[in-house]
């Protein structure tokens, strides 16, 4: 019996530990994201304030098609090469681990060559295109040209750190990078105006990859085999992968390129601006919980793939604190969007506030269908991610272009929550007749009880105003607080030892 009550009481210890990984590595990139955003949000409102419109569109132009090229040309390296990384890291065998980092490092640096040779040879068409006929601005992406190489070798070492687990020096990385982009552009620009703009660009993107390969080599050196036919094959596996979820995003993209082409043929600049506005605003708030989920939850998960029993929890816990984490959240940005537009953006933009209410509610699903969504990819089977992700994308149209014409630019909101539905409802279907992933226990009961809280945090806003829905709002966001704090602190001994020691100074 001893011995039972002390199986059991590790199994407890080892099942605190692993949700305070995710509650710790969750604060550790939402606190980043966090700063990385205030921070990009003021380099921008600087540069527009030095450039103009004219300065901040060829910038932006600039920006678009180089982020063009290097999403085509990096055969998604980035992003597969994570999974690669971190099953031969569990694995354990030795040389693995080596292997996998040379493979991924040849790979970054062939395709970040290939982009920078594409962006050499295309530059006339890049000028004629970006900048509608004009082929003035040739030798600009002739001097552009290296920001795919420096991308792609960032790429290929990002991935290796989430790979490796090496999170806090990723954290700390990218908050270097954008510190040192907000010093080299802002003043860059400040001095030579227009002229900078392709220069600052540059500097950005070559800084950028030597704060990144500045973390990542001081633990694996530096090593690649270029000429190595067997190394090439061998990241076959990898680029196959890398090369659906570019296909993935490409829809992805495009599904907002028609929507952004539909309100602006049938509605009108403005309907657009505030649709787009409160789109922002909710993907902002999802990346304060979901931007840990690539750097952490992905690479844990493609490490166990192939153990059904090990998915799944990894499935449902990470699903679980995503809801804990996110729900007050919701509940909150409900309450006080109108205090938070009216800070970020301006008096203007007050007509999103009606349809990103709405709309942030589909974040709570989005809880339960990310750690999901995952899971095809950490077993490296790309088809299916891409059917899931194409199948969201045609409801998300659909959805949106059907409700604004029964509605307007606020039911776009409810589109955007409708879609949310669908896509946990697409994932959840595919996942558990192909891979045999459940939703139990703690995931689905935090959901079906924050869930209510946040409707009825809308509800309140909707049908109230004034006093009475501030003092309701503020009840709920504190009954949510309380509902996520209970169970955090249960699953927790971190959380729990600093509830304990606020209770203590309470008391003294």
């Amino acid at each position: 019996m001893a011995f039972l009550r002390y199986q059991k009481a590790l199994s407890m210890e080892e099942k605190n530990s692993r949700y305070g990984q995710i509650i710790k590595y969750a604060g550790l990139f939402g606190g980043v994201q966090g700063i990385v955003t205030l921070v990009t949000v003021i380099r921008t409102k600087l540069v527009s304030m030095i450039l103009g419109p004219t300065g901040f569109g060829i910038n932006e132009s600039f920006n678009r098609t180089l982020n063009l090229v290097r999403s085509t040309t990096d055969l998604g390296v980035p992003f597969s090469a994570v999974k690669s990384v971190s099953e031969c890291r569990e694995s354990k065998v030795g040389g693995q681990l080596e292997e996998s980092i040379l493979i991924t490092r040849t790979w970054a640096l062939l395709t970040g060559v290939a982009g920078m040779l594409l962006c050499l040879l295309l530059a006339p068409l890049f000028s004629y295109w970006a900048f509608d006929g004009d082929h003035g601005y040739t030798l600009s992406f002739i001097l552009l040209s290296p920001m795919a190489a420096f991308s792609a070798i960032s790429g290929g070492e990002t991935a290796i750190m989430k790979g490796t687990g090496m999170l806090r020096q990723l954290a700390n990385s990218q908050l270097l990078t954008v510190v040192t982009t907000f010093c080299i552009s802002v003043p860059l620009l400040w001095r030579m105006g227009l002229t900078g703009i392709a220069p600052s660009l540059v500097l950005v993107s070559f800084a950028s990859m030597v704060v990144t390969c500045a973390f990542s080599l001081r633990v694996f050196p530096y090593r690649v085999s270029l000429f190595s036919g067997a190394t090439l094959r061998k990241g076959f596996g990898m680029i196959r992968l890398g090369v659906f979820f570019t296909i993935t995003s490409f829809f992805g993209a495009g599904a907002f390129s028609v929507i952004a082409n539909y309100l602006m043929k049938y509605g009108n600049a403005e309907i657009t601006g505030i649709y787009s506005a409160g789109y922002l605003l909710v993907s902002y708030l999802g990346m304060f919980v979901f931007s840990a989920m690539e750097s952490d939850y992905f690479p844990r998960l493609s490490a166990v793939n192939h153990d059904r029993d090990k998915v799944n929890e990894l499935v449902n816990r990470q699903a679980e604190v995503d809801v804990l984490l996110l729900a007050p959240m919701i509940t909150g940005f409900i309450v006080f969007l109108e205090l938070i537009v009216s800070i970020l953006l301006t008096a203007k933009f007050q007509e999103a506030v009606p349809m990103t209410r709405i709309a942030v509610m589909g974040l709570a699903f989005k809880a339960m269908t990310q750690p999901l969504a995952y899971v095809s990819l950490a077993k490296g089977d790309s088809r299916t991610f891409m059917l899931q992700e194409i199948l969201y994308d045609v409801v998300f149209v659909a959805s949106v272009v059907g409700l604004f014409n029964t509605g307007g630019v606020t039911m776009t909101g409810l589109a955007l929550t409708l879609s949310a539905v669908a896509d946990l409802v697409i994932v959840y279907s595919i996942s558990h007749r192909r891979y045999g992933v459940k939703l139990y226990g703690g995931a689905l009961k935090v959901f079906l009880i924050q869930l209510p809280l946040v409707i009825a945090s809308w509800a309140v806003s909707f049908f109230w105003s004034g006093v009475l829905s501030w003092t309701a709002g503020v009840a709920l966001l504190a009954l949510s607080t309380a509902v996520s704090f209970h169970y955090l602190r249960k699953h927790t001994s971190f959380i729990r030892s600093v509830s304990d020691r606020i209770s203590k100074k309470i008391h003294q």
